[in-house]
């Protein structure tokens, strides 16, 4: 059966641990499914790796590994991350695979074949980092302001290039009409801006300077762009090249670096094939140290994201990644606003609810049921349709507010009606 709805995370680059930036897209991917399925609908979650790229090709050499071996002790240790912290996906998208060599160079041959890649010489500035190519507006002292620690290297090869400004004007065009593709509402501006400033892009890279790569058809001596080959994961894994593709309701998670690549590039490969841009695209905020500092190696302020459940345990991580943290705005990973909001919420509110019903339930149930008078059911009612607003929104801890909030309501009335002075309740 052909899912209703797809949704992906990003695929994160291999090379690193998890971190809680990866778990914050996860667990908001997740969530959203599983709202998604307890109301019925059916739902096809993609997650998985980007293996691909001189960085982790470096790193294996670096360890005296075969790389095939080095990337799957990774996924072994990802897939157990997904599961420790309940990542429900339905698909593990993994770019090292041969039917993803094989469905990448299909796609590229067929950009070729209508003239949307061409080939030149080429000279640019290269985060190995990144993994990307970066301009002058992009660096802060001639460093990659994401890699600040890394020489940028000076690239000087024949690549191929995607017409990217072939569809520049019919991007605009399509975003201009259809501002509720990307959310939150602010990053509208940005994207417009990010799109008029695009050009075409080099989706190559010389064998000889990148070895570990999807091969490009018919030139075995250059690679395809890491960038090229992962962004057709999300099409390939709905079924793209098969007859069960569908496109048609599809939500894309990502952070705010990604926001070209998946805002712009991925949406122009999408219609240079002829298919349907994505229909929604989620930009999650940036997590930081609880001091608002980036969190990065260099600063020794990294959060362990493994570390923090054992510390604190699954559910009350997970509620803080929802209900605690900014969904689309930055936000400071703080263990004492995590406890605060834990206590106050799930032990306090939610726990005293739930004690007294079962306590009632225990002692007073005897088949006779006071029915709830109709304002207090019209209540319930306006707090189940805030709740679903917010969910048709994407205003994840608008959800979790709003379900505290009626929480908070239950015991109130519980307080008011004194069901335990009774013996006719249930």
């Amino acid at each position: 059966n052909i899912a209703e709805t797809f949704i992906t995370t990003t695929l994160p680059y291999v090379n690193s641990t998890p971190h809680v930036g990866h778990l914050f897209e996860f667990v908001l991917a997740d969530s959203l499914t599983r709202h998604l399925r307890n109301n019925n609908q059916s739902v096809f979650f993609n997650t998985g790796l980007d293996e691909h790229g001189l960085k982790v090709f470096n790193k294996s050499l670096e360890l005296g590994l075969d790389i095939h071996d080095y990337l799957n002790s990774l996924q072994n240790e990802w897939i157990s991350f997904c599961k420790e912290f309940k990542i429900d996906y339905d698909n593990f998208y993994r770019t090292s695979d041969t039917t993803h060599h094989l469905k990448v160079q299909i796609i590229w041959k067929k950009f070729l074949e209508r003239g949307d890649i061409y080939k030149k010489n080429y000279q640019g500035k290269y985060c190995i980092g990144c993994e990307s190519f970066k301009t002058d507006k992009d660096l802060i002292d001639n460093k990659c302001n994401e890699h600040t620690n890394l020489d940028l290297k000076i690239v000087n090869e024949d690549n191929y290039f995607f017409k990217l400004s072939k569809y520049k004007d019919e991007l605009t065009n399509w975003i201009n009409s259809n501002s509720e593709f990307i959310e939150p509402s602010n990053k509208l501006n940005e994207l417009k801006n990010l799109i008029l400033e695009s050009d075409d892009i080099s989706i190559s890279r010389l064998k000889s300077n990148c070895p570990w790569g999807v091969e490009v058809p018919d030139d075995s001596e250059h690679v395809i762009y890491v960038w090229f080959d992962a962004l057709w994961n999300y099409a390939l894994s709905a079924g793209y090249l098969t007859p069960n593709f569908k496109w048609e309701n599809t939500i894309q998670l990502c952070g705010p670096d990604n926001l070209r690549f998946q805002g712009v590039i991925f949406q122009s490969f999408l219609k240079s094939e002829n298919i349907n841009y994505t229909n929604k695209l989620l930009v999650h905020g940036t997590i930081l140290d609880k001091d608002g500092q980036k969190i990065s190696k260099s600063l020794g302020n990294t959060i362990d994201p493994l570390e923090q459940l054992n510390k604190f345990g699954l559910t009350s991580i997970r509620y803080y990644l929802i209900g605690g943290l900014s969904t689309y705005g930055n936000s400071n990973w703080n263990e004492e606003d995590l406890i605060k909001l834990y206590n106050s919420d799930i032990c306090n509110d939610w726990g005293n609810l739930i004690a007294r019903v079962l306590h009632l339930i225990d002692t007073k149930s005897n088949g006779v049921v006071n029915t709830p008078d109709d304002d207090f059911i019209k209540l319930i009612n306006d707090y189940k349709l805030k709740v679903s607003n917010s969910w048709s929104d994407y205003r994840f801890k608008d959800v979790c507010f709003t379900i505290n909030e009626l929480v908070k309501v239950g015991n109130k009335y519980i307080n008011d009606e004194k069901p335990w002075n009774t013996d006719n309740y249930i």
